[in-house]
């Protein structure tokens, strides 16, 4: 299951192994131990990226969203920009 990103300055859930830039992972999270699943997917994804780049700086990232292959686990639901932003400020919906 593809896992959706962005990337951002501020607030992050993941962050690159190789560049350290972090990313929100636009997914709801709903069962936890799905979740560390679903980071260290991301994590394994994002420093693949970098593989055959020309350097390992954060430029091989998109800026925009976009998918990261490579989990095995049930679909959690998509959630959109501003809940994923909100969710990662700490606002948690009821």
């Amino acid at each position: 299951m593809p896992i959706p990103c962005l990337a951002t300055e501020t607030s992050y859930e993941v962050r690159c192994p190789v560049c350290h830039r972090g990313f929100l992972l636009l997914t709801e999270p709903t069962i936890l131990p799905q979740r560390g699943s679903l980071r260290r997917a991301a994590r394994k994804g994002l420093a693949a990226q970098h593989e055959g780049a020309d350097d390992n700086r954060s430029t091989v990232h998109p800026d925009d969203v976009f998918e990261l292959p490579g989990w095995d686990s049930e679909p959690e639901a998509p959630v959109s920009l501003g809940q994923a932003l909100l969710w990662s400020m700490g606002y948690n919906r009821s």
